[in-house]
């Protein structure tokens, strides 16, 4: 009974304060479309990926809404000069192959845009899809140890909930290092484990020439998610702007088209702060969105490379958690009641 209470408060609220909350328009961050065989047992996998049919009910319910579907490039347009409808934007980060086979088909039912976020690393098949790999270590084995930086690192599970806790903590460890380091502190994992590094890099990312597919069609626009997936804040001001400039480059390069958009990885306070923005900013992208969840306003017209997206968590019902999103009560709560939410 009470949550069923505060669910029904939170809807009504939603309500009530949609009028200031719920904005102009809103870009919606989601990474992969996988049928029920293929979910992560894992919840922070999990969380990445949604089915088919729940992306389908977000497009029918979008439709009921009539709300404007629209590509990222109008963005910058549409904030400037508020019109219509509500907007709202669809984006895939990191470049799964689903993107292609499962999400595409869909959005093409509809006739509705989107946005691919592509990881240049991924489609290399240099950079390991790492929280997938980490995945398969928690599965095929009951225990990890190693040395890093002089000192030892263990850990052992038997259980899910242990599984969970060891994932977290290797996880952290991996997000806190610079770009070389992180890269040979993941081999010395995949040594320690005996494991393919790249091996689920091959199996659910999009090779160029799937990105090739992808992007010939006009539902799809392609920005950059940089080359390496690293927590930009721990990189330094060289290596910053080759993740955001190479990455850009080399798509330009294999596509034949600009590229105007980028994805900070990661995409909270921790990793994209105000040098992230600037360096974006410097490395000529039209815009850059991050993971803070907000809607947007038109005050966000001046701070087009600190967007905020409304992300789909498929550890719930998505279409439940976009519709609370998208209100905008939810989102306003977390951010200390603050309208026009950056970094």
């Amino acid at each position: 009974m009470s949550r069923w209470l505060a669910s029904r408060t939170t809807s009504t609220l939603g309500t009530l304060l949609r009028p200031w909350f719920g904005g102009i328009g809103c870009i919606v961050s989601l990474h992969r479309i996988v049928p029920d065989e293929g979910r992560s047992p894992l919840p922070q996998n999990r969380a990445l990926e949604i089915r088919p049919k729940a992306l389908r009910s977000i497009l029918e319910w979008v439709s009921r809404h009539r709300f404007d579907v629209i590509r990222l490039d109008e963005i910058r347009s549409r904030l400037a000069e508020p019109r219509g409808a509500k907007f709202v934007c669809f984006t895939f980060d990191d470049g799964y192959r689903d993107t292609l086979t499962e999400a595409l088909p869909i959005f093409r039912d509809f006739g509705h845009p989107f946005a691919v976020n592509v990881v240049t690393g991924f489609l290399d098949r240099t950079a390991s899809a790492w929280w997938y790999f980490l995945e398969d270590v928690l599965a095929r084995l009951n225990k990890l140890a190693f040395l890093w930086g002089g000192e030892p690192f263990a850990w052992a599970w038997t259980t899910p909930e242990q599984r969970v806790i060891a994932f977290s903590q290797i996880a952290a460890l991996i997000r806190a290092q610079d770009a070389l380091s992180r890269d040979v502190l993941l081999q010395t994992i995949a040594e320690a484990a005996g494991i393919d590094l790249l091996a689920r890099t091959r199996e659910l990312t999009l090779s160029w020439e799937g990105l090739r597919q992808l992007a010939g069609h006009w539902h799809v626009t392609v920005g950059s998610h940089s080359i390496g997936h690293h927590s930009l804040a721990q990189l330094s001001d060289e290596d910053l702007a080759r993740e955001l400039r190479e990455s850009k480059t080399q798509i330009e390069a294999r596509l034949g088209k600009r590229v105007q958009h980028f994805a900070y990885p990661f995409g909270g306070r921790e990793s994209a702060g105000p040098r992230e923005i600037e360096a974006a900013m410097q490395a000529d992208y039209t815009t850059a969105v991050t993971t803070r969840c907000a809607n947007l306003f038109k005050d966000h017209a001046w701070k087009l490379h600190a967007l905020p997206r409304l992300t789909i968590d498929g550890n719930y019902p998505p279409l439940s958690l976009l519709t609370k999103l998208e209100a905008g009560f939810v989102p306003a709560r977390s951010n200390g009641w603050k309208r026009v939410v950056t970094v």
